[in-house]
Parts: structure tokens; C-alpha cells; sequence
């Protein structure tokens, strides 16, 4: 069964002041994150309380999957980074393309 890349981007929103670190700490959260691919970036706007990230994962299956896992990912890394209470507001989801042959 082949393997398809799915880029993954998020934006959320906190209900209270972010950390002045808080992409920073986005950033670590996902970098270190199993099941994530690769971290393609995080950014932050303290006046609209917002934070945002784009990175990449790996689903066996389609994009119902991999909406489902990326949503996932994007939540535990808030809370990872001590943004538990943020809500997510945007999520987009991009079959990048597929590895045939690739060992189950």
C-alpha cells in the first residue's frame, strides 16, 4: 500500500495573551512530535492572540485519515507548547503526492 505526503497547516486561537515564545514553542512541540515528517514553520500575532504552523505527515490511507491525524497532531502540539486552551480555526490539508512500492 503506498504512502502519501500530506502537508498540514493550522492556524488557532487562544483565549488569553500568548506567550511571547509561543511559535517558538509551536515549533519545538511539533519538531519533537512522533508522527510528524518534517516542520515546514510557526509564526504568531499577539494582537489577534493567534498562532499558526505548516508541517508535514505520512498516512497510509486517504485524506479523510489524514485530516483526522493532522488535527489531531495540531491540538497535542498546542498543548504541548502550553497553548491547551486554544481553538483551532483554520485547517487545510494537501495530498503532496504518493511513494509507490512502499513496504506496508
Amino acid at each position: 500500500m503506498p504512502v502519501h505526503d500530506y502537508r498540514v497547516e493550522f492556524s488557532a486561537v487562544a483565549s488569553g495573551p500568548l506567550p511571547k515564545d509561543a511559535a517558538a514553542r509551536l515549533s519545538n512541540a511539533l519538531a519533537t512530535m512522533p508522527g510528524t515528517d518534517r516542520l515546514e514553520g510557526t509564526s504568531q500575532d499577539a494582537r489577534r492572540r493567534r498562532v499558526s504552523a505548516t508541517f508535514w505527515i505520512e498516512v497510509r490511507l486517504g485524506m479523510a485519515d489524514a485530516a483526522r491525524d493532522g488535527s489531531r497532531l495540531a491540538k497535542e502540539a498546542l498543548k504541548v507548547a502550553g497553548m491547551g486552551d486554544a481553538q483551532l480555526t483554520e485547517l487545510a490539508v494537501v495530498l503532496v503526492g504518493s511513494r509507490e512500492g512502499t513496504a506496508p
